[in-house]
């Protein structure tokens, strides 16, 4: 054996590092001896994701053996060297350990150590008889995916049912079924909503304590693997936003939800209800994008065109007069063509929209034919502003950071592609054009959380800055529609000025702002008592379906709100875990604060939104904003395997 001579002291001893014997001081740590001999630590083989673990000390992929244990540098830090120890940076039991861990990063995207710790959960369900761990290291079950939102991983899973009980009592889906050996399984994907809320029913995903004192301990708050997944979770769409924020030939842009602004902190340790929408603005530059704008100022948008169908669907149905209207001109030829029906159903939340389509396609005429905020921003983009800023559509990419794994499949429906039909119909490019979507990439807050630790961002470190011009303005009314009631109350706002010309002097409806599953109001608007309500969780949407339907009380209403998930987007299923009543109402309560703390707080006023329709759509359901901004639905139950 060969021996390295290094500095010698007064009093030294002597180490055997990777089979060479180096002396070194007394009392030196492990990890300064290290350093001093340039002795890096090892890795057996390369992954993509060790690019964006950025703690120096991470103790998944940092390890070397000493005396035949493995060490992290926390340990390496504290631990002495000492006559005749042995380190080693390479040995088999490290190979098989980093081997072990690299690989379950690569597939999982998930620390190995953070599951480990995250197993508890399933100790504690193995004492609740769910399962044996035993038995389930033998598992080797396909698991099955919700195009193309929700995935479900049969190795994680516990066997709680949780999921299935929220699919079925909460939501009334009835999507997920359990079979004895496979455990939880999609029994029919034609009847689930993509709404996500079995992600927060499940434990797994679910930090423990002793994960969280972990992630404390190491320093890993800001590494995008630290969180622990769930046996059923969101389908990761990260890297796709990563890559095309590195394309040179692309314009990204970007939108992000009302909700955020309310939820996103958590994912940094803020308390729930912090309102970071100045901190979201700096995180999105500094990642990037070429435009930061806004999808509440879609949400202004869409009550423009939601709140005048709503007028004309009053007339049309004969609760209002043309003459009755004092503050929009009635246009004849737009009376002809929207429908009657009453009460006109909000179709912001596409999991509801999908579970009209799906299990009440019979009332699919009540649905405004208004796309979401999220549908009417990609549209918008990619015609009005791309046309303003003089850049070519096609290189035009919109990514939507929005709460709900639902939008994820709304974006990917075949018929949200207006912005490519209608700027092929109007010369603005070649015909022979390939089809692109109105809204290309579309992430959770969590995968957002995610992308910002994979750039090595601290959101709670960020100043606070604002948006870019031209679709980033928003009003209070935009605000609050990441909560229950919200919609409802911006559409009010509006509608009763564009029917009185009168300013409305109370913003606020009470009786909406709760948390109550189903709630009424009645607002006066000139003499004209108009029936409003809202629904959250589709539970709560059945009911009112089933009213409906059967010509009860709701059948008599005007205008209903319906909202997917508990609370409203506010508890989207892709929002920050958990996501329970009490984070639910921090959250609203946050979102309600910031509408009362804006300056204006009616669509109808924001200066962004007035100058988009001077200069394009001209004015709300025109013909250009009827082929861009509105759509139709589909009657889905035929694909039921058993038609409800």
């Amino acid at each position: 054996m060969g021996v390295k001579e290094r500095g010698v002291g007064d009093r030294m001893v002597r180490v055997v590092v990777d089979g060479w014997e180096v002396e070194a001081e007394e009392g030196m740590s492990v990890y300064d001896l290290m350093k001093k001999e340039g002795i890096s630590f090892w890795r057996p083989f390369e992954v993509p994701q060790l690019e964006f673990i950025r703690n120096e000390d991470c103790p998944l992929i940092n390890i070397v053996e000493v005396d035949g244990r493995i060490a992290n540098p926390k340990v390496l830090k504290k631990l002495k060297v000492r006559d005749g120890m042995t380190i080693n940076t390479k040995s088999k039991q490290i190979e098989e350990t980093l081997t072990e861990r690299l690989n379950w990063l690569k597939e999982k995207e998930e620390c190995y150590l953070v599951r480990l710790l995250q197993e508890f959960v399933a100790v504690e369900a193995e004492n609740a008889g769910f399962i044996s761990l035993e038995e389930r290291k033998k598992w080797k079950f396909e698991g099955w995916v919700s195009e193309p939102s929700i995935l479900y991983d049969p190795q994680l899973c516990i066997r709680c049912k949780n999921c299935i009980e929220t699919c079925k009592s909460v939501q009334t889906v009835e999507a997920l079924g359990f079979d004895e050996e496979k455990g939880v399984i999609l029994i029919d994907e034609a009847r689930c909503t993509r709404c996500g809320q079995c992600v927060h029913a499940c434990p797994m995903g679910i930090e423990t304590e002793k994960v969280k004192i972990f992630k404390e301990f190491f320093g890993c708050k800001l590494c995008p693997y630290s969180r622990p997944l769930g046996a059923i979770r969101e389908i990761d769409n990260t890297m796709e936003v990563w890559k095309v924020l590195k394309d040179p030939e692309k314009f990204v842009v970007v939108q992000f939800a009302p909700a955020l602004r309310a939820s996103l902190g958590e994912e940094f340790g803020l308390p729930p209800g912090s309102i970071v929408v100045g901190k979201i603005y700096a995180a999105l530059r500094r990642l990037g994008f070429d435009k930061i704008w806004d999808t509440n100022f879609a949400a202004d948008e869409t009550i423009m065109e939601e709140g005048t169908e709503f007028v004309y669907r009053l007339i049309k149905a004969g609760v209002i007069s043309k003459e009755e209207v004092k503050g929009m001109e009635i246009k004849d030829e737009i009376l002809e063509k929207v429908s009657g029906v009453l009460p006109q159903f909000t179709s912001c939340s596409p999991a509801w929209v999908k579970f009209c389509e799906t299990f009440y396609p019979d009332l699919i005429p009540h649905i405004s034919s208004c796309k979401s905020p999220q549908q009417m921003f990609g549209p918008t983009a990619k015609t009005y502003a791309a046309l303003k800023l003089g850049i070519d559509p096609r290189k035009v990419v919109v990514v939507s950071i929005m709460p709900c794994t639902a939008k994820k499949f709304e974006a990917k429906r075949e018929e949200m592609c207006s912005a490519w039909k209608w700027l092929r119909e109007h010369g603005y490019i070649p015909k022979d054009t390939p089809k692109f979507p109105d809204v290309d990439i579309v992430i959770t807050t969590r995968e957002f959380a995610k992308l910002l630790k994979m750039a090595g961002i601290d959101l709670t470190e960020l100043p606070d800055e604002g948006p870019d011009p031209l679709l980033g303005k928003y009003t209070g009314a935009a605000a609050i529609f990441g909560r229950t009631g919200g919609v409802m109350e911006a559409a009010l706002r509006t509608a009763y000025e564009l029917i009185t010309g009168k300013p409305l002097k109370k913003l606020e409806w009470e009786e909406l702002e709760t948390l109550e599953g189903i709630k009424v109001a009645t607002v006066s608007i000139n003499g004209k008592e108009i029936k409003v309500a809202v629904a959250h969780g589709l539970g709560n949407a059945r009911k009112i379906c089933e009213s409906i339907r059967n010509g009860g009380e709701f059948a008599k209403f005007h205008f209903i709100e319906f909202m997917a998930c508990p609370g409203g987007c506010i508890g989207g299923g892709g929002q920050p875990l958990p996501t329970d009543v009490e984070r639910i109402k921090a959250r609203v309560e946050a979102l309600s604060r910031h509408d009362r703390e804006l300056p204006i707080r009616k669509s109808h006023e924001n200066p962004e939104i007035q100058q988009m329709y001077r200069e394009f759509f001209e004015h709300p359901i025109s013909e250009k904003s009827h082929e861009l901004l509105h759509t139709s639905y589909i009657d889905r139950s035929k694909d039921l395997k058993v038609r409800s």
